[in-house]
């Protein structure tokens, strides 16, 4: 992923959490812009359209290890300008993710995360593209 998809991916997820008034100490970009979403384990094409899905930790959720996981909704693929934002309430970092025995969480430890260099506290565990 380009260092400019990754800076726009960025100010989207914080241009989401300011929409919930977060004033986040992480951020964990969990995708880039995409138009599905996961219903009872399947995924689905996502209703209100294409999105970042992105989670957030206060200074206080770092501490207890839970987040609020969030979509940044856009007009296209293409489009980093937030048009809506939708949240879930807190959960543990803990939580289970990818069905029954995958042993994926949805906030990974930090030895699996990427730090984004020039934004310190922008994480991601996309693959690495070019």
């Amino acid at each position: 992923m380009s260092a400019s998809r990754k800076k726009a991916l960025v100010a989207l997820a914080y241009a989401t959490a300011r929409d919930q008034k977060l004033a986040p100490k992480a951020i964990l970009i969990r995708s880039d812009v995409h138009d599905t979403t996961t219903v009872a384990g399947k995924h689905v094409k996502d209703t209100k359209g294409w999105h970042g899905t992105f989670a957030f930790k206060d200074d206080n959720q770092v501490e207890r290890e839970f987040h609020v996981a969030s979509h940044g909704y856009t007009n296209s693929k293409e489009d980093f300008s937030l048009k809506e934002a939708t949240h879930t309430p807190e959960k543990e970092d803990s939580t289970s993710r990818g069905g029954a025995g995958s042993g994926k969480v949805v906030w990974p430890a930090k030895h699996l995360l990427e730090e984004y260099v020039d934004s310190p506290i922008g994480y991601s565990h996309l693959p690495e593209q070019n």
